[in-house]
């Protein structure tokens, strides 16, 4: 898992949810959880120069080698951050145009109540406390992985199964 903050480290870094659930995950004997925060303009730019992807804060790996990138969101504010990091990590920025190999999108936080308008970039949503799903979904993604990866969409079916889990894909949102 890659626990991304949509904000710079300085924001990002005291906040209570992500931490809890980068202790959990580490707990686990079958996840690891790293940690990444959105980078400063200079840094970006230098990113964007250099061809190099957003990292890992623990190890540096490239975050497009996670099977997770997990969004905290607490703010509508953070909305463009976050698909600025999809794309500095390698992402399509599209949840439609991912493909088995690339990594789950995955969301939770106080803005996940209304997850519409990021439905279309995100994965999968978590709507409430993700201290208890994220086990839940730990062991969907593992059982997925396990099996080689194959089809996307089985994944997605398997994660909207998750009681709290909400999977833009499988529904036609229609606004009147």
């Amino acid at each position: 898992w890659l626990l991304m903050y949509p904000d710079a480290y300085e924001v990002g870094l005291p906040n209570q949810g992500l931490q809890i659930l980068y202790e959990l995950l580490n707990e686990r004997p079958d996840a690891v959880a790293e940690r990444s925060y959105a980078p400063w303009v200079d840094l970006e730019a230098e990113l964007r120069a250099r061809g190099l992807p957003l990292f890992s804060l623990e190890t540096h790996r490239p975050a497009g080698v996670f099977d997770v990138l997990a969004f905290n969101l607490s703010a509508e504010l953070v909305y463009t951050n976050v698909l600025n990091m999809i794309d500095l990590a390698g992402v399509a920025v599209r949840a439609a145009a991912r493909r088995a190999a690339d990594p789950v999108v995955i969301a939770g936080g106080h803005c996940t109540f209304n997850p519409e308008p990021l439905a279309d970039f995100v994965d999968a949503f978590v709507i409430g406390d993700g201290e208890e799903v994220v086990g839940e979904i730990t062991t969907v993604l593992a059982a997925w992985k396990a099996d080689g990866r194959p089809d996307r969409v089985d994944l997605l079916h398997q994660l909207a199964r998750v009681p709290g889990v909400y999977v833009p894909a499988m529904y036609e949102v229609v606004y009147d």
